[in-house]
């Protein structure tokens, strides 16, 4: 499969381009999971399933018109289950779709919600055989989060060398999981 980046074709390509004043206002109307008091499975479901509708919206406009979805999602990808929920849904079919999504996102994400959107652009990255942007997207994960354990992880498991196909093959095997565990047909 062809590589649709690299860090020298595309310099810029990281760079956070700022965050307009409408997601900035749906972003403070979406509360976080409390996992004391919430209905924590619900809440994980409706951030599934937002993440499904905000890439086939992204796949028909190539924008991101709704904010407040866009703004749910980036709240919700907090969650690990949502966020593994996230890494499933690419198949050889969108990984393309879904790269150029993730880097859209994360070119317009805030602080403080770049770590998830940063490790689901990594991931495809890796898998599309660029590991230069996959680590600075790594980087650029660690700088909004320094614990971020999933972008530790991912950090290991490029430098071991695993292949993509494993990455792959293991991301596919873990996804029916993730969706019974949400209640989400894939």
């Amino acid at each position: 499969m062809t590589t649709l980046t690299s860090s020298n074709d595309m310099p810029d390509g990281l760079t956070y381009l700022g965050t307009d004043n409408e997601l900035k206002k749906a972003l403070k109307s979406i509360h976080v999971i409390n996992y004391t008091r919430d209905n924590v499975p619900f809440l994980q479901r409706e951030g599934a399933l937002a993440v499904n509708q905000l890439a086939e919206d992204y796949a028909h406009t190539g924008a991101f018109r709704d904010k407040t979805l866009l703004a749910l999602v980036l709240v919700r990808l907090h969650d690990l289950q949502v966020r593994d929920y996230a890494m499933g849904i690419t198949t050889e079919e969108n990984i393309e779709h879904l790269w150029s999504l993730w880097r859209g996102i994360l070119q317009i994400t805030p602080a403080h919600y770049v770590a998830p959107v940063a490790t689901l652009f990594s991931a495809t990255c890796y898998e599309l055989g660029d590991t230069v942007l996959a680590l600075r997207a790594l980087e650029r994960a660690l700088d909004d989060d320094s614990r971020y354990s999933m972008a530790k992880l991912l950090r290991r498991v490029y430098a071991a060398g695993w292949p993509p196909m494993s990455f792959r093959a293991m991301r596919r095997d873990l996804h029916p999981k993730v969706c019974a565990s949400l209640g989400v047909t894939d």
